[in-house]
């Protein structure tokens, strides 16, 4: 059906062309100097033969229109065999055709030429990192790669900074950009990222990336920020820790009870495989981030208090273990697995009602955003014990990644 529609949009722009060169080529003849007054002369004859016409014609079907004038304009241009007086007669017409479509339009439409340079441009977008940055998030390939499948963004160009350079250091003070990686855009007229472009003060675009890296933190001499060490104490009086709780490397995991990305880290059983080959060298925390948008994930979080504080410490990561393995974080399911794990359900509940852990669990919130950066679940924090350095993994990546990191802590 679309093609038939659209044979017979093409058949309606060749009969309006045809039109509009033959019924007039042989009433006006003009000179190079008299080609634009001819042209608002056969501009007034035309509107009269096509107003009707176009009036049944798709605002598509007339852009199309508009660039067949422009290919018939250029092909006159070049065309060798005609007189000099015949050829600006006929791109005169076109030219006058042109004006009243663009007119109904009530727009300006680019030539055939410009359209194309338009299709055909390529966009150059800055990309800024640190070499000393060792995180998944810090390498650039997968983050181009990406950009690349976008289709208005095929012929897209990279410049590649390094932090240390001045030109970086310059963009990022005009754009107010504080952490690294980096996306600049010079514009922001793509369909598939305008929701992802932040507007600067410098007229430019930054790209949402999710980065935690920030270049003016102190660093180790491995490339790693350091944390105070009043920071990691209150970390370990503040938390449950399981495994080795005096380890050279600490891992904290900012999970979100409803996050399915969360559960997905655990069920790649990433910690039980951590456990195994860094045995008495690494320890294991979850810290609560209820997102917002998930409903069930603050009052998960109170339980999993709540339970502990009743219990044991053990009771809070084997009801961890359940939330997730289940991918069910409703009240319901989590007291009904707490009493199976020897909870008071009516202590629970009371616990639960008085919300005795949600200020606990905000507050813990507010000051892990502020250390770490965190915007999303699951966040991963790796601290070196003994030296205080530590790197951040902001997303559920494979066991790898985790591997690479502590491995180059403990060295």
């Amino acid at each position: 059906m679309r093609s038939k529609t659209s044979a017979l949009g093409v058949k309606k722009i060749i009969v309006l062309i045809v039109i509009a060169i033959f019924s007039f080529s042989s009433t006006f003849a003009y000179t190079d100097k008299e080609l634009e007054s001819k042209k608002t002369a056969y501009k007034k004859v035309i509107k009269v033969k096509v107003a009707n016409k176009l009036e049944n014609i798709s605002e598509e079907t007339l852009q199309k229109i508009l660039i067949l004038i422009d290919q018939f304009i250029l092909k006159y241009k070049n065309k060798k065999n005609i007189s000099d007086s015949t050829k600006l007669q006929k791109i005169a017409i076109l030219s006058a055709f042109k004006e009243i479509i663009s007119e109904k339009l009530e727009d300006d439409f680019w030539d055939i030429n410009n359209i194309f340079k338009e299709i055909n441009k390529k966009i150059e977008v800055i990309m800024i990192t640190d070499k000393r940055c060792l995180s998944e998030s810090c390498k650039l390939d997968s983050i181009m790669a990406q950009l690349k499948q976008i289709p208005q963004l095929s012929n897209l160009e990279f410049k590649i900074l390094d932090y240390n350079e001045d030109e970086a250091k310059s963009i990022m003070k005009k754009n107010w950009i504080t952490l690294l990686p980096a996306a600049i855009f010079s514009d922001n007229n793509i369909s598939e990222l305008k929701n992802y472009l932040k507007e600067t003060n410098s007229w430019k675009y930054t790209l949402e990336l999710w980065t935690s890296f920030d270049p003016t933190a102190k660093m180790s001499e491995k490339g790693f920020k350091i944390l105070d060490k009043k920071v990691i104490e209150k970390i370990k009086n503040n938390s449950y820790i399981k495994w080795n709780k005096n380890s050279e490397i600490l891992y904290l995991e900012y999970s979100d009870m409803e996050c399915p990305y969360c559960a997905k880290l655990h069920n790649s059983w990433v910690l039980t495989s951590l456990e195994k080959k860094y045995w008495t060298k690494i320890s294991y925390s979850l810290q609560h981030f209820p997102l917002g948008f998930h409903k069930n994930a603050l009052p998960a979080a109170e339980v999993l208090e709540c339970l502990a504080k009743q219990k044991w410490s053990e009771s809070y990561f084997k009801l961890e273990h359940i939330i997730f393995k289940n991918k069910n974080s409703h009240l319901d399911f989590i007291i009904e697995e707490s009493v199976k794990l020897w909870a008071n359900k009516k202590t629970l509940e009371k616990c639960i009602e008085n919300k005795e852990f949600s200020e606990k669990i905000n507050s813990q919130q507010q000051f892990w955003t502020k250390m770490f950066w965190i915007t999303w679940t699951p966040w991963n924090v790796l601290i070196n014990t003994k030296t205080w350095e530590y790197s951040v993994i902001n997303w559920a990546y494979p066991l790898s990644s985790f591997e690479d990191i502590i491995d180059k802590l403990l060295k």
